[in-house]
């Protein structure tokens, strides 16, 4: 076996082990709850729950070529099948079965962890006949009727059964030798510990959060060589284009009457040239592209697996909001109760530092402008208590979302009107052509209070301010709903982890640009004659919706040679909005999304305006990220005059490199899979289960799904039906690679729609990607 074989193997290995550990307990888990459950839904489910956890277990034991575990497996899936169907039913021998096999699964899950093979004397047939035994008698006591004398009533922590069982003698499971030898086996383990604490301890290491942040920090920086790769290999491609473009140019003009010596000359030196560096410079771009995915995929994983250490639930920050409004509803002599839902979702530890004063500003302005006392809340009809509630949710882009809401009076919007005029920065006559939205949103405006007195908690109008700038620095945003004598809504959006920044790179006045994508509506075209003037402001109509124009170079205050064009071509627009403020700008091209790491500029340009920081482009040039909050404030000050239309963005050419998707529960079999395809030379994502798949089908594009069957939350026939039921998938091909092998699941996996049903018994790496070739 070669070393890189063999690497993987131990690889796959580890991840079982892993896998393993969680299977086991769970299986264990469902044992005593099933054992202790008199719910006959309750029974239902945890079977169920079984069967998927032994199911899983058993693949994953066959991919790693561990059979022993593989027919036990086998045996308690075949039980628990016919429990699933109703075809037998719990007595206390099966039950004692089932405990049986696992003290037997306990010893070889311990084998594998210690790398030790037969380390128990064990008789693993004897005890899969103790399970077709207990099988048997189980499937005859479920119509026999005896006397009530025969119902089984155990005491203590028993499960209670309605079933009667059997008169007829069932062999005593207790008294087989193979059975004790395995219980002998378990006993010459002096610690006796779960295999759990085994692999855990064995796989886990304590780590300094100082540590971690240094290891994401650098792992971050591998960002950089996976733009550098992007960019190398589009230069390949450029000059592999340009090779065949030569070729054709130097037979056109031998067919246009050229002088033939120096056609000769010409076309001979190409050809030359080109017979001799046009294959090393295609393999040279072949590799390239393939060093470029197997880069991606490393950094990718990397961040992945280091960012995951630094999540931490929002309890750990939540614990002291109870307190605080505690003793300010004291303090201000209120009754108010708090509400929290959803503190068990898990963010990045550094957000959660951020979000912590300005979430206990939030709250703290609710006390005090917001919740009413008991005599004017009872005045008005309320409750005499008030309330708050935090909830956080997170979305299927894993985005999190932060909701802060109180009952209280709401927000005087003419209390915002009159502290904005005092600042200047509403006229007497813009009040009545603003919208409600636009009016609060000044609220995160420096400078603006409702508050009619200053106290030590509010009044200056700087938090509100402070909380937006936070929020927006973090790469999230922040929008407020409010109702009178109703309440005042905070919805915060907030990335689930800082590991990496994105945002939209655009080109203004020859100068290159990245906008944060959070703050990014939309990216749209329009003719200069769709432009309109109101109000001595340039705006669009979008959606119904009349948005405000600007020029990035304008409010960037850079110059530009573009030539003027005529009113039908097309502008570049990037639609912004920030805290419910929303602006669009114009620019001469937009290029994509990018991911990098944003860089401080250090405090000599700390007040720099409209800058946030600086990130470098895979092609190793500096590039500054702009602010967009500060964007929107500056556009709202300048009139743009529009003395010149920008350039007609150029094309980019995509790659058309095939991209797989493969939904698979166990992680085992998921990397074991994902290698093979791979490394025939395909881009591949990789989903936990079904409905992750399909939910990756909404928003991203796939030739080809490669998926489970037996899985949790949506399975592979579900998967294959929701996917057949829309029409733009019509033609995308499905491929199940399962463990049924009935040959009524080969059946309804047609039924439902598969192109192809592959079983993991006979599964051979070169039957799938033929498989998969053959579709595409």
């Amino acid at each position: 076996m070669d070393t890189e074989q063999e690497r993987f193997l131990n690889e796959l290995l580890n991840d079982f082990r892993i896998e393993a550990s969680e299977h086991y307990q769970a299986i264990i888990d469902g044992l005593i709850l099933l054992e202790n459950s008199a719910d006959a839904s309750v029974q239902h489910s945890t079977i169920e729950k079984i069967f998927r956890e032994v199911h899983s277990l058993k693949g994953a034991s066959r991919a790693v070529n561990l059979l022993d575990i593989e027919k036990l497996c086998s045996g308690l899936e075949n039980v628990f099948s016919s429990l699933k169907k109703g075809e037998s039913t719990l007595i206390l021998p099966l039950i004692d079965a089932f405990h049986k096999a696992s003290d037997l699964l306990h010893i070889l899950l311990n084998d594998v962890n210690q790398n030790q093979k037969n380390r128990g004397n064990y008789n693993l047939p004897q005890i899969l006949k103790n399970l077709e035994f207990a099988q048997r008698s189980s499937i005859q006591s479920k119509n026999v009727v005896s006397g009530p004398n025969d119902t089984f009533q155990p005491s203590g922590n028993q499960i209670y059964l309605t079933e009667k069982i059997v008169t007829e003698p069932i062999p005593d499971l207790n008294n087989i030798s193979p059975v004790q030898d395995v219980e002998k086996a378990g006993q010459s383990d002096s610690n006796q510990k779960n295999i759990v604490s085994h692999i855990n301890e064995d796989h886990t290491v304590r780590i300094s959060t100082n540590k971690l942040n240094n290891l994401l920090r650098q792992a971050e920086e591998l960002i950089t060589i996976k733009s550098t790769f992007e960019y190398y290999t589009k230069e390949l491609e450029n000059i592999n284009y340009e090779f065949s473009s030569m070729g054709i140019k130097s037979k056109a003009d031998s067919t246009n009457g050229m002088d033939s010596n120096r056609i000769e000359t010409i076309y001979g030196a190409d050809k030359n040239f080109r017979k001799k560096h046009e294959r090393d410079l295609n393999q040279l771009s072949r590799q390239m592209i393939q060093f470029q995915r197997v880069s991606h995929r490393l950094v990718d994983d990397l961040l992945h697996d280091i960012k995951t250490t630094l999540l931490f639930p929002f309890s750990s920050m939540l614990s002291i909001i109870p307190k605080i409004v505690r003793d300010l509803s004291k303090e201000y002599s209120k009754e108010i109760e708090i509400v929290i839902t959803g503190d068990t979702i898990e963010v990045d530890r550094r957000i959660l530092e951020e979000i912590k004063d300005p979430m206990i500003h939030l709250i703290r302005n609710s006390i005090d402008h917001g919740i009413e006392t008991s005599t004017q809340r009872i005045a008005k009809g309320k409750r005499s208590k008030g309330k708050i509630e935090i909830s956080i949710t997170q979305d299927v882009s894993q985005r999190v979302l932060l909701v802060i809401k109180d009952d209280g009076k709401g927000i005087d919007k003419h209390k915002i009107i009159v502290s904005a005029q005092k600042l200047g920065i509403l006229k007497p006559e813009e009040i009545g052509k603003l919208a409600d939205e636009e009016i609060y949103s000044m609220i995160f405006h420096s400078g603006i209070s409702t508050s009619p007195f200053i106290t030590d908690i509010s009044g200056r109008g700087l938090g509100m301010a402070i909380v937006a700038d936070k929020i927006q620095k973090l790469g999230g945003s922040i929008e407020l709903d409010t109702v009178k004598d109703s309440g005042t809504t905070f919805t915060i959006s907030l990335p689930q982890t800082l590991a990496t920044f994105r945002g939209v790179l655009v080109r203004s006045a020859d100068q290159y640009f990245i906008i944060p994508s959070s703050a990014v509506v939309r990216a749209i075209r329009i003719k200069y004659s769709e432009i309109k003037t109101v109000e001595s402001k340039q705006t669009i109509c979008y959606q119904n919706e009349t948005v405000g124009l600007a020029v990035l170079q304008d409010i960037l205050k850079m110059s530009s040679n573009c030539k003027k064009k005529s009113g039908d071509q097309l502008l570049h627009l990037l639609m912004l909005k920030v805290s419910q403020k929303k602006i669009a700008f114009v620019v001469d091209e937009i290029l994509g999304e990018q991911e990098g790491i944003i860089k401080d500029l250090g405090s000599q340009l700390l007040h720099v305006n409209n800058v946030a920081g600086a990130t470098i482009l895979g092609n190793g040039s500096v590039v500054l990220i702009l602010n967009p909050m500060e964007l929107i404030n500056s556009a709202a000050q300048i009139n743009t005059s529009f003395d010149y239309i920008l350039d007609k963005t150029s094309t980019i050419e995509e790659t058309g490199q095939k991209s797989i998707l493969i939904a698979e529960d166990s992680i085992t079999i998921r990397t074991l899979l994902r290698n093979f395809i791979e490394n025939a030379g395909f881009l591949v994502k990789t989903a936990v289960d079904g409905l992750e798949a399909y939910n990756f089908l909404q928003s991203e594009n796939f030739d080809l799904v490669v998926s489970d069957i037996e899985m949790p939350r949506m399975n592979g026939f579900e998967l294959t039906a929701k996917i057949r039921d829309e029409k733009r998938f019509a033609d995308l091909p499905i491929i199940l690679v399962t463990a049924l092998e009935t040959a009524d699941d080969r059946q309804r996996g047609m039924e439902v729609g598969a192109n192809a049903y592959i079983i993991k018994s006979s599964f051979e790496k070169s039957t799938l990607i033929e498989t998969i070739q053959r579709l595409l």
